[in-house]
């Protein structure tokens, strides 16, 4: 029988501590709760029990939210790291982006507490693998490649520099454009609705805003470890860019409404960051599973689940999920390639976009005039099931038209 969870609530005010004791109490949600009135404290309790889940407040005296979650990480990186906090300045989500993996502002809900507890417990089931958990919950953010900051920083330093300009330039990197929707996002902007488009977050930041969390958050790791060939990164990132024109496309011609759309390419260019943070912690099994590929010429995610018991989908959909990714976006991301797992799947949705739209892209110009060659590589029961099935031939003439443009 599976233990009951450990969650963690730091403040330094004990009648905020009583206050989630009495509202999530009533709400008998099956974890065991600690509570605690400093970091310091906090950290002893975390060497006597697993926590699965901490809730700190940002200003404390002493040791504050960002530097005991900060230690969290490194102590405990499978423990999932959420700050709560009342303060409002502009500042204070530059110290928290790196520790923490989501934001939270007081007052919030005990619904909306529990609900983020719940699904960061959820990620915890859906990883069997204690190292890829770790892993996932220990990344600061995605990896990215050096000469895209170098390229941001000298856009958003030019006079000619604007919103648009920046966020073309991040959108052709995976990590830069995970980490600034994931900042985006945080409850510190109050964002009426999920933002899932670069541009639209860039807009909203503004270019100041933007440099400030590149630069003092320092949240962004590189490519550095010895083997790893910076051609098959950056050949990840071009084909990431046009899974996500096509599903936005695909979605588009299918009347999606303009938010799925978003959503669409946001899954689209997201779907193989886990392809990247496993390359970058595990190169040589990666290694090991594109020479199998090679042999036996098997599905990738089948290749996967042999060889690291997790498959890119998973992680990638996990580190979105711990980051608060719409959860439109983190579905689409963890069954791209198999959307019929998803289950309840009747209609069309932006898994159906990033799942053609990955699929034709490996295909040449003249395949892509082929309905039946290309359904024998998409989920034929998910497009049964979404009545999409009639649907493939005009797919690939999006894509013929998308990858002439990317060429």
């Amino acid at each position: 029988m599976e233990s009951r969870p450990f969650i963690l609530f730091v403040d330094d005010e004990q009648a905020i501590l009583d206050g989630l004791f009495r509202s999530l109490s009533a709400m008998d949600e099956p974890w065991n709760m600690l509570f605690s009135t400093s970091g310091t404290q906090a950290l002893e309790l975390i060497a006597r029990h697993r926590i699965d889940v901490i809730v700190s407040d940002l200003r404390m005296p002493g040791m504050d939210g960002a530097e005991l979650l900060a230690t969290v990480r490194r102590l405990s990186p499978e423990t999932t790291r959420i700050i709560l906090s009342g303060c409002s300045e502009r500042e204070v989500p530059y110290q928290t982006v790196g520790p923490a993996h989501q934001h939270y502002t007081k007052p919030c809900s005990s619904v909306k507490l529990s609900e983020a507890i719940n699904r960061a417990l959820a990620v915890r089931r859906r990883l069997r693998s204690p190292e890829v958990l770790s892993l996932v919950s220990g990344t600061k953010s995605a990896p990215t490649v050096q000469k895209s900051l170098a390229d941001l920083f000298a856009e958003i330093q030019s006079p000619r520099g604007s919103a648009a300009s920046v966020a073309r330039i991040i959108e052709r990197d995976i990590g830069l454009t995970a980490q600034l929707l994931k900042f985006a996002n945080s409850g510190f902007f109050r964002v009426a609705a999920p933002i899932s488009d670069a541009a639209h977050a860039a807009r909203l930041l503004g270019l100041e805003i933007i440099r400030a969390l590149f630069v003092m958050g320092k949240t962004f790791e590189t490519f550095r470890g010895p083997g790893i060939d910076i051609r098959i990164v950056n050949r990840l990132q071009e084909r990431s860019l046009v899974i996500g024109l096509l599903a936005r496309r695909i979605a588009a011609a299918e009347g999606m409404p303009n938010q799925v759309v978003e959503q669409a390419q946001c899954a689209g260019m997201l779907a193989h960051i886990g392809s990247l943070l496993l390359l970058n912690a595990m190169k040589d099994k990666v290694k090991d599973i594109a020479d199998e590929l090679d042999i036996s010429g098997g599905v990738i995610t089948d290749v996967e689940r042999k060889v690291l018991g997790v498959t890119h989908a998973d992680c990638g959909a996990a580190l979105l999920d711990l980051w608060g990714f719409p959860s439109a976006v983190v579905e689409a991301v963890l069954f791209h390639h198999e959307p019929s797992q998803r289950g309840g799947q009747s209609c069309v949705t932006a898994l159906t976009a990033v799942h053609a739209a990955q699929a034709l892209v490996k295909f040449s110009t003249t395949q892509l005039g082929q309905p039946k060659v290309l359904l024998a590589a998409l989920d034929g029961d998910h497009l049964r099931q979404s009545g999409t099935l009639d649907h493939v031939g005009s797919w690939g003439q999006i894509a013929r038209s998308v990858l002439a443009g990317a060429g």
